[in-house]
């Protein structure tokens, strides 16, 4: 189940997410009346299924036709997932940073790191190494480039 923590920045709403958004997600209740400027941090959304996917494109597509400039901000790699599976999912909204996932070749550690998509443009999406949390050994990007970043091109 989803949790919501809503935190007023002058015109701004930031909303952000934390657990699983399933069939019980209702984010017109969760979220309440649409701000001019909503701030959705996806960081600590480990999955979201069908049925969650739905209401998030109900909300998402609602908030954008009233006007409302969204914001995707630190998306996990769950919501990068559907990010690229599923052409309408940012529903206009702008998709400001993303966790890329990477693998330590010492320790067999997994881990995330933090971009920006416009670094990532300008990075030719080619991600260098980034130091292990754990062992202090390399990790690298471990996923398919033009899977993870096929949103990045459209």
């Amino acid at each position: 189940m989803v949790n919501v923590i809503k935190e007023q920045q002058g015109s701004k709403t930031i909303i952000r997410l934390s657990g699983s958004i399933e069939e019980t997600v209702n984010f017109d209740q969760m979220i309440g009346a649409l701000p001019p400027e909503l701030v959705i941090n996806c960081k600590e959304v480990p999955r979201i299924n069908s049925v969650g996917v739905k209401g998030w494109i109900k909300y998402f597509q609602t908030a954008q036709a009233k006007g409302t400039k969204i914001t995707f901000v630190e998306c996990s790699t769950a919501i990068v997932e559907q990010i690229n599976l599923i052409s309408n999912f940012s529903c206009g909204g702008t998709i400001e940073s993303i966790y890329v996932p990477f693998s330590c070749q010492k320790c067999k550690s997994e881990l995330v790191g933090l971009f920006k998509t416009e670094d990532l443009k300008k990075m030719n999406l080619v991600i260098p190494p980034v130091k292990c949390s754990k062992c202090g050994g390399e990790a690298h990007f471990d996923d398919i480039p033009e899977e993870y970043f096929g949103f990045v091109s459209r």
